[in-house]
């Protein structure tokens, strides 16, 4: 399991990860912010979490042989400081919900 703070500061730094991470589909990949947790595949997701001051843990249960490629790939995404994610609650799923 890879575990990273990333940093998503902008709509376009959004779309870039989520074409990043579009690239490992077979791979469940997570970014938590205090209590919610949002699938890091939906650009939904990612945006609804974009903000310049906030650092989101970024996991994903990545096999060995992929992990060395997906560091490299999320790097211009890692936090540039060493703090704490969130308020250290678990975090809760968020779903989207269809409007019919």
């Amino acid at each position: 399991m890879l575990k990273k703070a990333v940093n998503i500061s902008s709509f376009e730094k959004a779309k870039e990860f989520v074409n990043l991470t579009s690239k490992y589909d077979n791979v469940t990949m997570r970014l938590s912010i205090d209590n919610y947790e949002i699938d890091a595949h939906s650009i939904v997701g990612v945006l609804s979490i974009v903000d310049s001051n906030n650092d989101v843990l970024f996991t994903a249960n990545v096999s060995d042989s992929d992990s060395e490629s997906l560091l490299k790939d999320i790097q211009p995404f890692l936090a540039a400081r060493v703090a704490p994610v969130g308020n250290g609650s678990q975090p809760q799923a968020v779903r989207a919900h269809s409007l019919h």
